[in-house]
């Protein structure tokens, strides 16, 4: 019985403390919380990200999209097929070194534009819950996380 009730104190403060663990949940409630403010224009947040990504970049290829986002080749080339189908998303010929250009449509920036409102509106209920300094400090502390200074 007392290696139980040790076990559930463990378990507690691994639930409570585990870093991955709470900003995966928190990454969890904020996806659908993005992604249901973005389905009236049939996108995801993660559609949303990437085709912003592309309009504010103009990256050379999807090794450089993988670089900008942070993300591997696979999952981008997953990522951009229902963006490209959708004829959101252009991948040009190719050009030096195999690499392909990726570019918004204009239908991509129309409708980028057309989610403009609804994803500030989803900003807007995160401001809500997390004031001014706190989501600096969320920020910053994400950043840091991000910088590789984990050693991974």
């Amino acid at each position: 019985m007392e290696d139980l009730k040790k076990n559930k104190e463990i378990y507690n403060t691994i639930t409570g403390q585990c870093a991955a663990g709470n900003v995966l949940r928190a990454a969890r409630s904020l996806t659908r919380l993005y992604d249901e403010a973005l389905r009236p224009v049939g996108l995801t947040i993660t559609q949303f990200g990437l085709m912003n990504a592309i309009g504010r970049f103009e990256p050379a290829s999807i090794s450089d999209l993988a670089v900008i986002m942070s993300n591997d080749r696979t999952t981008l080339s997953r990522n951009l097929k229902p963006l490209e189908k959708a004829g959101l998303v252009f991948r040009g010929g190719e050009g030096e070194g195999r690499r392909r250009r990726l570019l918004l449509t204009t239908l991509g920036q129309e409708r980028l534009n057309a989610a403009l409102p609804l994803w500030q509106a989803a900003q807007e209920r995160v401001a809500a819950v997390l004031d001014e300094e706190a989501r600096r400090h969320l920020f910053s502390g994400l950043r840091l996380l991000a910088s590789d200074r984990l050693g991974s």
